[in-house]
Order: C-alpha cells, then structure tokens, then sequence
C-alpha cells in the first residue's frame, strides 16, 4: 500500500507543528515521524510479486519494526500478541511522533497501533512529562484514527 499524506492538525506544540507539515500513513522514517506497516498475516505477495508462506512477511515486517521501536518493543510485541487474531486478516501500523528538542534530543510523544483500517489498537506515553506528551499524542491520534475507534479507546 502507498503511503498517503495527511495534514498535521494544531496539536499545541508550535515547534512540533513547524517541522512536521504532513504526517504519513505509512512507512516513514523522519525525525519527527517513524511509522512502520506491518503486513496481515495472510499477506502472501510483496511488492515485486513474489510469492512467500502465509506470516512470512508479517515476521520479517514485525522484526523491523521491534529494531525501529526498540524503546518501546515491549509495548509493540505485547499489543500486536494481543490482537494476533485481528492481524491476520487486516494489516498493522505503528506511529511514532516526536521532535528535536533545542540541546539536540529526541522528545517522544508516544507511540500508537492503529489497524488496517486506521482504527485505533492501543497506545503508550511515557509517564515522564506525561502532562505535556498526552495532550499532543491524542490529537495526532484523533487526526490519523477513525473517530469511532478514538471513542471506543477513550471511553474506557
């Protein structure tokens, strides 16, 4: 699937909103997204066509994606051993967002697994300055999830 671009929603962090104008639905790997598609289990082709075992390409896409969010591996491995069963049929993607602060550190928001269908899986913040990572993170969620997955997740 080709990625698509959305376009960054105010989120209440000026310099955030000035570095990324559009956030990806899709693999990206910039320093203020990192986001990784993971194939449906039942994914048997990759994009040359060629032909692999049912969950092959989901372990290879997976693996990736646990050395790119090797911070917060845990969360990812443990959500997607969660949602097994939904990963079979449906793809999964996992977001990153955060920024370069001015003592040239990254800033994590927060991480979020969406499915296929941008539906909204599960989420983490880190709980240092979490008061200031929360309010950013939802609304980037709120701009890339379906609104009613966001209700489901937040009603709870």
């Amino acid at each position: 699937m080709p990625p698509s671009v959305l376009k960054c929603p105010d989120v209440g962090h000026k310099t955030f909103e000035n570095s990324l104008r559009n956030i990806t639905v899709g693999n990206a790997d910039t320093p203020q997204q990192i986001s990784k598609f993971v194939r449906a289990h039942d994914c048997v082709n990759d994009e040359m066509n060629l032909q692999y075992a049912a969950g092959e390409l989901q372990r290879l896409d997976l693996t990736a994606a646990v050395a790119m969010f090797k911070d917060r591996a845990h969360f990812v491995l443990s959500t997607f051993e969660r949602n097994r069963q939904l990963f079979q049929h449906t793809a999964c993607c996992i977001y990153q967002f955060q920024t370069v602060t001015s003592s040239q550190s990254t800033f994590v928001f927060g991480l979020f697994i969406t499915d296929g269908n941008r539906n909204l899986i599960d989420y983490c913040i880190d709980t240092q300055q979490a008061h200031k990572r929360r309010p950013v993170l939802q609304r980037l969620m709120r701009a890339v999830c379906t609104s009613s997955s966001i209700a489901r997740r937040f009603s709870h």
